[in-house]
């Protein structure tokens, strides 16, 4: 019998959710999870700048927190690192396939709601980054729309007008919504999405 996680909308309820103010739930727009990508017609050709809703001091440190996570998964996740590809596709689809419904059920089991640094949060934070890395590797144009918690960050690109939020994409693979979406492969249809500038 196949074991079923619990949805990502109530993990990030639990786990996230928590830690916003009211401010902070509403300037996110969305009762929990983000949709993977949302495009306006009006940021089409707009600086990231533009899109600013923190002070450049709140910029920076937000950029820091995302860039410590990077690290942070590095180094968890070293014995995953393919040599040969860095921080590429391949560690991705290999970081993946090592969280099964099994590694993350544990996680969540022992997971304490109330602490900021609970190792569901900080799993999902570090696999968000990972997957932000990955994809301005492949993309360079892409750049970071700093929100506040850091994990409302997203990946802009100014070409097609489209914000990535890849804090939430990971909410979703350690969730029964995406555990089966392969998420190396997902970049990639992403990066050929704003390639083509089109979905179909």
């Amino acid at each position: 019998m196949v074991m079923i996680l619990p949805h990502c909308d109530d993990l990030f309820l639990k786990f996230f959710d928590p830690w916003y103010d009211d401010q902070d739930r509403a300037r996110r727009g969305h009762p929990a999870t983000r949709p993977d990508l949302v495009r306006y017609d009006g940021l089409v050709g707009r600086r990231v700048e533009d899109l600013a809703t923190l002070s450049e001091d709140g910029r920076k440190d937000v950029l820091a927190r995302i860039n410590r996570m990077t690290e942070a998964a590095r180094n968890d996740w070293s014995e995953l690192l393919l040599e040969t590809e860095e921080t590429g596709l391949a560690w991705l689809a290999s970081i993946d396939a090592h969280y099964d419904r099994e590694r993350i059920q544990e996680i969540i089991d022992q997971s304490d709601a109330d602490d900021y640094a609970n190792s569901y949060l900080v799993t999902c934070c570090e696999f968000g980054a990972v997957l932000g890395h990955t994809m301005k590797t492949l993309m360079p144009r892409l750049e970071w729309h700093r929100g506040w918690p850091y994990w409302e960050s997203a990946l802009f690109d100014s070409e097609t007008g489209t914000l990535i939020p890849v804090f939430h994409w990971a909410v979703k693979k350690m969730s029964e919504y995406g555990i089966d979406d392969g998420f190396a492969g997902k970049v990639e249809v992403c990066i050929g999405i704003l390639e083509t500038g089109t979905e179909s």
